[in-house]
């Protein structure tokens, strides 16, 4: 047969194979459809790029510094990174302070986990147990043995490790002090040192004795229960397991108190500076000062939030200076 057909009816048109002409046209129809469609593809990642890049972005500027990661803030020698630096400062600007304080950032030795201020010094822990004190704008280490906790006053600088051993600052490192173990230590009071042991027992060593450089030492039992305690020449306060406040008076003989006063109001730590301001931070992280102190009423008459948008862990108070450690590890400074 010389003809082919695509249909046998006669009342149809028959087929007729595409030209050259045809062809062309239907390749270049099929490349360019395909062109488009590879060109919407592009344009739906690269936005899907973008929303996923603002996603983060809003999310990281909502949460400020509280999901900041250690390992983004220092470099390996110790000065803060660009980044670090300015995220703090852009935290400190959006603190919302009330009442008179003015806040600053201070020196950064990141992440800190507790702060002492005494006797003109700043002495601090940080997570892995390191102690530094503050000289000039930055952080210097303080002896060789790690630490939980730190506290410096008219007593010297003590503190205790992780499995309570109680230490005190000699020389150029923290010599053990064996007698007794303690959870927190506190040596801002007349000369004595204070502390509680894991059973929430109180103790506190004499002046005469604090001064000493033995490493076996007799300490005093004090009666009633804290978790928490804090002495300056003005009066000592505490809080217990409960989360109640109190105060009372212990002298640099440790004599054993007259009266525990309990205050209104529930918190986690507290802590008295030299001249007797007392700060308390409670189990939702709020600060709060007390307010009404003088020589005739050192136990004062109230409490005073101080509002800040991030959550506190801990402060401490000497010479006119506020020092803050925040939830994630910033310390701030803070004046009237």
């Amino acid at each position: 047969m010389e003809g082919t057909y695509g249909n046998l009816d006669s009342n149809e048109l028959a087929y007729e194979a595409p030209t050259c002409k045809d062809r062309v046209l239907s390749s270049s129809k099929k490349r360019l459809y395909l062109e488009v469609i590879i060109f919407l593809g592009i344009l739906n990642v690269l936005l899907l790029a973008g929303l996923i890049a603002l996603g983060v972005h809003s999310r990281y500027l909502a949460a400020g510094l509280s999901n900041i990661k250690p390992n983004l803030t220092q470099d390996t020698n110790d000065k803060p990174s660009p980044t670090f630096t300015a995220n703090l400062n852009e935290m400190v600007k959006n603190l919302q302070l009330s009442g008179d304080w003015t806040c600053s950032a201070a020196p950064q030795q990141f992440p800190a986990a507790q702060i002492d201020a005494g006797q003109g010094m700043v002495v601090m822990t940080d997570i892995k147990s390191n102690v530094f004190l503050l000289s000039g704008s930055g952080w210097s280490k303080l002896g060789s043995v790690p630490l939980k906790h730190v506290s410096v006053g008219p007593a010297g600088i003590w503190g205790v490790n992780q499995q309570n051993k109680v230490y005190k600052f000699v020389a150029s490192d923290f010599v053990p002090i064996r007698g007794l173990e303690l959870k927190q230590v506190d040596a801002g009071g007349q000369g004595q040192v204070v502390g509680v042991a894991s059973n929430d027992n109180i103790h506190c060593l004499n002046a005469n004795r604090a001064s000493s450089t033995k490493e076996l030492m007799n300490w005093s039992t004090i009666s009633d229960l804290l978790m928490y305690f804090s002495c300056a020449p003005t009066g000592c306060w505490g809080v217990n397991s409960e989360e109640w406040i109190y105060f009372t008076q212990i002298s640099n003989s440790c004599h054993q108190p007259g009266s525990w006063d309990h205050i209104d109001g529930e918190a986690v730590n507290v802590e008295v500076g030299s001249d007797g301001n007392v700060f308390v931070v409670n189990r939702y992280g709020l600060l709060y000062e007390r307010t009404g102190i003088s020589g005739q009423v050192p136990k004062g008459t109230g409490w005073r939030i101080i509002e800040m948008s991030v959550k506190i862990r801990q402060a401490s108070y000497d010479l006119g200076y506020l020092w803050v450690v925040t939830e994630t590890g910033f310390i701030v400074k803070c004046t009237k």
